[in-house]
């Protein structure tokens, strides 16, 4: 093979571990003056589409599994989860579901690009402040920031431990695009 088809190879093979778009495009955003790329979104803009269902329509239809999508979903990782026993996790926070005892129930309806915005900071009792959740839309290079997502939050926040759970569900196709949950016990003195 020559070198002029290895380092084209290599340069693809480079693009797709990385995640990078293969095909992409130079985009200055003039508010924060950082230049990114922009490729073939999976999940493209739909910031001007009219949706119709509220975020607690949504919510409900998720804990009835009214969506083929959710009824997938539970189906393929029940089993995965009664075996686990909460150590990794459990369909609560798969398919997402306010804490019973939360502090905060937190629901809204925005862009994608919102999200990383949105989190509470938590003192650890070690003298640290820990933010949840955090979730970053660089990582989800699949996604437009200009995405409409309906954004779940709940949170309990004690003297000894924090516990939250959230997830971001795509509006238009119902799938979870993010989300998990966090426990942070506090050292007491």
């Amino acid at each position: 093979m020559t070198a002029k088809v290895l380092c084209s190879l290599f340069a693809l093979t480079f693009l797709i571990v990385t995640g990078q778009p293969a095909k992409a495009e130079i985009r200055v955003l003039s508010d924060k003056k950082t230049v990114i790329e922009e490729g073939t979104y999976l999940y493209p803009g739909n910031k001007e589409k009219v949706f119709t269902e509220t975020i607690d329509q949504f919510y409900e239809a998720l804990r009835k599994r009214s969506y083929p999508v959710h009824q997938e979903y539970y189906n393929k990782h029940y089993a995965f989860y009664k075996h686990h026993k909460n150590k990794l996790g459990n369909m609560d926070s798969a398919l997402f579901k306010d804490m019973p005892d939360a502090s905060v129930n937190f629901r809204k309806k925005m862009l994608f690009q919102d999200v990383e915005k949105l989190y509470y900071l938590t003192w650890d009792g070690n003298g640290m402040f820990t933010s949840y959740p955090d979730i970053q839309i660089n990582y989800h290079q699949a996604i437009s920031p200009d995405r409409q997502v309906y954004f779940f939050f709940s949170f309990k926040d004690t003297e000894k431990e924090f516990k939250g759970r959230c997830s971001v569900y795509d509006v238009e196709t119902k799938q979870l695009i993010a989300g998990g949950e966090a426990t942070i016990n506090r050292k007491m003195p």
